[in-house]
């Protein structure tokens, strides 16, 4: 009997940043990873333009399987990664208070980490992604183009930077003493601002309109997961991980159906193996 064959995925969830990263045009972060993990994990994006973690908190439940509930794959890295919208200025319906978005943001993770989560899944990786700057200038172009009134701030903006961070952080720091909880952080606003400051790179060069991201901004996302793989989670590196399937020039020719079916019924990589 042929067993089903699947792939274990890599969900990526957030906002338009999110949505708009398979943009080929701009080198998304999600193509770039799903060109790195071809045959190995689903990229899975679940981006969602315009939304803050307030909607989060009723679609993160839609997207996780049920604690101990049989499935094909399982979800072994998920993205978090809202603030962008949540960081807009009132009376704007996408505001969400400073310590609201907080709570979201351990909501979040908690419904994947907690073990009376009805979505419990401790072997899933967390990687939390801060809101990127915001460049005043062009953003306020266009907002004025769209017929808006300025919805954005850089230093509001960089206050919900710092509480993801700080909430990535701490729940990192659990995991070194001892909890089961694997959570990693990726500080976007430090990260570009500090090659700001440094004359490396103009935020215009991150941010094509002021607030989604440019080519420059996506090598950035994509930079950063790669480099907790590979230091932390290096078995999930792409580069150390088996292809689905025995490359085509080691195939029986007469009968490739004996290889394929040992592929179908062998995963590449051991789900415990971090």
């Amino acid at each position: 009997m042929v067993a089903h064959t699947s792939f274990d995925n890599f969900l990526l969830f957030g906002d338009s940043i999110t949505q708009f990263s398979f943009d080929v045009i701009d080198r998304g972060w999600a193509s770039q990873l799903a060109n790195a993990y071809q045959r190995r994990l689903d990229i899975i994006n679940r981006g969602f333009s315009g939304y803050t973690s307030e909607q989060a908190l009723h679609l993160l439940p839609q997207l996780l399987p049920l604690a101990n509930t049989p499935t094909h794959s399982k979800i072994q890295f998920l993205t978090i990664f809202f603030g962008a919208n949540d960081a807009c200025l009132p009376p704007s319906s996408q505001h969400t208070p400073l310590k609201r978005y907080e709570e979201n943001l351990r909501a979040l993770i908690d419904m994947v980490h907690s073990p009376t989560s009805p979505t419990y899944s401790p072997h899933t990786r967390i990687i939390l992604i801060c809101p990127p700057p915001v460049n005043e200038g062009p953003w306020e172009k266009e907002c004025q183009q769209r017929g808006m009134s300025m919805n954005r701030d850089w230093e509001v903006t960089k206050a919900y930077a710092e509480v993801c961070l700080s909430v990535g952080r701490e729940y990192s720091e659990r995991n070194g003493q001892g909890e089961e909880c694997q959570v990693d952080v990726i500080d976007t606003w430090g990260i570009m601002m500090e090659k700001v400051e440094g004359g490396e790179r103009t935020l215009s060069e991150f941010l094509k309109d002021g607030l989604h991201l440019a080519a420059a901004g996506n090598d950035v996302i994509f930079e950063e997961i790669m480099k907790i793989l590979r230091t932390k989670y290096r078995a999930w590196d792409p580069a150390k991980m088996l292809m689905h399937g025995p490359w085509w020039r080691h195939l029986d020719v007469d009968h490739p159906e004996t290889d394929l079916l040992i592929c179908a019924n062998k995963p590449p990589v051991p789900a415990s193996t971090v």
